[in-house]
């Protein structure tokens, strides 16, 4: 234990070196009152009208993490149908978007890109929902100026902004919180601490959250084994705004979190599955500079430059394994606006480094690439977007193998108003992704095909969007395909190389939001079916690849009582996935055919917001609340029924729940 102990010794030191540089820097958000287009700085997705229209498709607020009292990432996407986030224990959850894995992703935290996990039984993502201040979802393969890789979306994370929280001209506050939650006799307090001089000039914000939980129970009573776990976050943010256009921000997160977790997380406990102290850690330090020329439309620049380590370390019987991912990178962007184009373009670079302390070897990749994306006004009625990257990958693996890919994804998408009501929109997207680094637990064991190559993906969608006087339609439909992708036939296969078959989605999505006086109304529908080989996609066999998910409804319903009180009900119908086959190791010595379902579900949530005083807000929410007893589909199916496979399958998911938090502005 005593490397796992040590990391947290690091925590306090890093914690004031980054307390004395943010005391120097402020927030650029506070230039709202100033720069005429700061808008466009607060969501960073290229915006165009039309579901079908390469950029942002679904923006998750603050006001939404609040009211369910998010508190993982299952419950920070839990009103997305496209998004299927599984796992009982926090570092087993991984994020499937429209049925395709987080491998699959482009996925940042205030511009610092996830580049790989860890761990490939443990996920990718790990964040405190306290410190969010929204999620940018674009689904599917889109915009050019999104990132590098982006092959089945990308999910773009934002924290909070000091100058966000400050009100009524205050200079300084704060907000004390706590939290219980039943299942697994939760606790989280966190304290937040926000400034700024009388100019807004200079701002910061201090937020430091402790939170720890048993191992939690399914809806039957039975204990989710090694659920529990103690987690630890330091946050720091702040910027200084040198002119009203120019601004120098730093930011700084380490959040730890440990426990006597399964070595592998996204399993049932076996006789090869047995509790390992575990502790996973993340530290970033992101700093931004932007310029914008208030006196002119073409020069609107920021540049962001990150370190980004994740590590996790757990026991293997009694031997420490520890694992490390490193990014580092720079992003450039400009944004121009002419009479009837707005423009952005730049430039991406990343680093990434995984390396496993058992072995004497890691792995090194490295990604460049040029971009730029339009939004063009051809008419009152027509609009047009279309651009393109190119991107360059270099990998050097661990055997010392040199591979390298390059290539251009295009897109264009159009939208076009019928009336002033109605809107139609359809786009093609296209992206590769070269070879990168492995998670770092398979480096010095795992090794690559020399003839490896880019996968790419093309994505097509249709959209039709309506916008009543009090709601607002959009359906629509998409099919992507992923060429070339990188894996192998077998979970247990050690060569990574470029499979023969595609990997195909198709699927059509439903969303309806109706307003009338105090009463607001929710409806999410999404259908899609993901097959490789003819074979519906599994967690297990295609990991952080891809899975299947049954037909998703989602109903959210609220009723806003007085300016005091809101109460809401969230429910959720997932629709069970017939028995299916699944062929494992085609053409290989291991060939065989399994068979797999994945059970249906029905899931209720209520909450309320209360707030008698100005200062005080009390948050209740009863999360499954007819304590049904389920395996989310977004979980490792349960293979026990097949002869050799009888220790694969995911934990139940949490039984009921409820959640109170009481927070104190001062």
């Amino acid at each position: 234990m005593q490397n796992i102990k040590s990391a947290s010794k690091n925590f306090t030191s890093n914690l004031l070196t980054a307390a004395i540089v943010s005391s120097f820097v402020a927030t650029p958000v506070f230039a709202a009152e100033k720069n005429k287009k700061s808008d466009l700085d607060d969501i960073e997705m290229i915006q165009v009208k039309g579901q079908a229209t390469s950029g942002l498709d679904r923006l998750i607020g603050q006001d939404e993490l609040e009211k369910l009292q998010a508190n993982d990432l299952a419950d920070i996407f839990r009103l997305d149908t496209s998004v299927n986030v599984g796992g009982s224990v926090g570092m087993s959850q991984k994020i499937y978007l429209r049925n395709v894995g987080e491998d699959m992703l482009h996925i940042s935290i205030d511009g610092a890109e996830i580049a790989e996990a860890v761990f490939h039984h443990a996920g990718r993502v790990t964040v405190e929902p306290e410190i969010l201040k929204q999620v940018e979802i674009e689904a599917g393969t889109g915009s050019a100026a999104v990132g590098p890789g982006a092959l089945g979306g990308a999910v773009r994370l934002t924290t909070k902004n000091p100058i966000d929280m400050l009100t009524n001209g205050e200079n300084f506050g704060g907000i004390l919180k706590a939290s219980h939650f039943s299942n697994g006799s939760g606790n989280k307090v966190s304290v937040t601490a926000y400034g700024a001089d009388d100019d807004r000039k200079l701002s910061g914000l201090v937020n430091l959250v402790s939170a720890t939980n048993d191992n939690f129970e399914d809806g039957d009573g039975n204990e989710i084994v090694g659920s529990g776990a103690d987690k630890m976050l330091g946050y720091l943010k702040g910027v200084a705004y040198i002119t009203d256009g120019q601004y120098l921000s730093v930011s700084y997160e380490n959040l730890e979190e440990e426990g006597d977790i399964l070595y592998k997380p996204e399993l049932i406990p076996s006789h090869k599955n047995w509790i390992s102290p575990t502790q996973g850690t993340r530290e970033s330090i992101i700093v931004n500079y932007g310029y914008d020329d208030l006196s002119s439309d073409l020069l609107n620049f920021r540049v962001t430059a990150y370190q980004s380590n994740q590590e996790q370390t757990r026991y293997y019987d009694e031997y420490l394994v520890e694992g490390t991912v490193e990014s580092k990178g720079i992003n450039i962007q400009n944004k121009s606006e002419f009479s009837n184009i707005y423009l952005v373009y730049g430039l991406n670079y990343r680093r990434d480094e995984s390396a496993l302390a058992e072995t004497p070897t890691h792995e090194e990749g490295k990604v460049i690439g040029v971009f730029a994306q339009s939004i063009i006004q051809v008419t009152d009625a027509l609009t047009l977007s279309a651009g393109s990257r190119f991107d360059e990958y270099e990998l050097t693996d661990w055997l010392g193998q040199e591979i390298s890919d390059s290539g251009f994804s295009p897109n264009l998408s159009a939208s076009y108003q019928l009336t002033e009501k109605l809107g139609i929109s359809a786009g093609f997207a296209s992206a590769m992704r070269g070879p990168k680094v492995k998670d770092s637990y398979k480096v010095g064991y795992y090794s690559n095909d020399p003839n490896l190559k880019a996968e790419t993906a093309t994505n097509l969608e249709f959209g039709l969007d309506y916008q009543g006087d009090n709601f607002e339609l959009g359906i629509g439909r998409y099919q992507s395909t992923i060429k070339d992708p990188i894996g192998n036939m077998a979970p247990w296969g050690k060569v990574a190389e470029n499979l023969a078959h595609d990997l195909e989605t198709e699927g059509v999505y439903l969303q309806f939001d109706l307003n009338l006086g105090n009463f607001y109304l929710h409806t999410d529908i999404n259908h899609a079916t993901t097959e490789f080989n003819g074979d519906k996609a599994t967690r297990y066999f295609h990991s952080s690849t891809a899975t299947t998910m049954g037909d998703n409804y989602i109903l959210d319903l609220s009723y806003v009582v007085n300016d005091k009180l809101t109460l809401g009900w969230v429910t959720q119908y997932v629709e069970s996935v017939a028995p299916f086959e699944v062929l494992v190791d085609a053409g290989g010595p291991y060939e065989e055919t399994l068979t797999a379902s994945k059970q249906g579900y029905t899931l209720h949530d209520l909450y309320a917001s209360w707030q008698p005083l100005d200062v005080l807000k009390v948050n209740l929410a009863v999360k499954n609340l007819l304590d049904k007893t389920y395996l989310s589909q977004g979980s490792v199916e349960d293979l026990t029924h097949n002869a050799g496979y009888e220790i694969i399958a995911g934990q139940n998911a949490v039984g009921r729940d409820i959640r109170l938090t009481v927070s104190y502005d001062f």
